[in-house]
């Protein structure tokens, strides 16, 4: 059976080793379920949260950062103004390019769009 996040339902990603410490996705670091924070994984549409150590949210934004990057989405690009609008069921967003013209994107398809450049520079 799978172990799920005490609030949300969520399943947990990760499991337990023998001694019923987790691994934390981020840190890579062993927590104890009572000493534990819990977050989601960078991929989207991945429904679970992971178990992990309380030190690990500069790491889960460091690795967001990082597959922001790789995914060169429009949603994390510099270029783009949102344009507002009423919420849409297929999760569609609206949007303005500074180098193109209005367009209609998915906050988490990639696009690969070779004139993304990331609206934060990892650091």
């Amino acid at each position: 059976m799978t172990e799920r996040h005490p609030t949300s339902g969520r399943p947990i990603l990760n499991t337990p080793d023998a001694d019923g410490l987790y691994t934390c996705q981020y840190t890579g670091l062993r927590v104890k379920i009572e000493d534990a924070i819990y977050l989601g994984p960078c991929t989207p549409q991945v429904n679970g949260t992971y178990v992990c150590h309380p030190t690990a949210p500069p790491e889960f934004r460091k690795s967001k950062r990082t597959f922001d990057a790789h995914e060169a989405n429009c949603n994390t690009c510099k270029h783009l103004e949102r344009t507002p609008h009423e919420k849409r069921k297929d999760g569609q967003m609206l949007g303005r390019c500074h180098l193109n013209e209005a367009l209609q994107f998915h906050p988490d398809d990639y696009m690969g769009m070779p004139c993304h450049i990331p609206r934060q520079e990892n650091t």
